[in-house]
């Protein structure tokens, strides 16, 4: 059994690539679903008009991340949805992509 040196994202681009061929962009590039964001899309009823929702017309999070990760939230009614990309290169399509590592909904505090 061959050694992997563990990706910075947990995620495995490579076998991801073909599910999303045809995946919306944003800024230019493919977002791709890592498989624990897929499982969180399931379980919301969720699809990736959603996530584009959430990236487009949503709003930075309030908190910092690393460089080359991006937070969005999204208010809609009592709740936040959310959702983290992180750039990430696709070696089996040779191209910068984005992974979308997160997606979830919370409560906001009430002020």
């Amino acid at each position: 059994m061959q050694e992997h040196e563990p990706k910075r994202l947990n995620t495995y681009v490579p076998n991801i690539c073909y599910r999303d061929m045809l995946s919306p962009r944003f800024q230019g590039l493919k977002i791709i679903v890592s498989d624990s964001a897929m499982r969180e899309l399931f379980k919301l009823g969720k699809d990736m008009h959603d996530v584009l929702e959430v990236l487009e017309s949503g709003y930075d999070a309030p908190r910092k991340r690393k460089a080359g990760t991006i937070e969005r939230w999204l208010d809609k009614g009592k709740k936040t949805v959310n959702a983290i990309i992180a750039l990430d290169y696709n070696e089996t399509m040779q191209e910068e992509c984005w992974v979308l590592v997160h997606f979830g909904k919370f409560a906001r505090n009430k002020k």
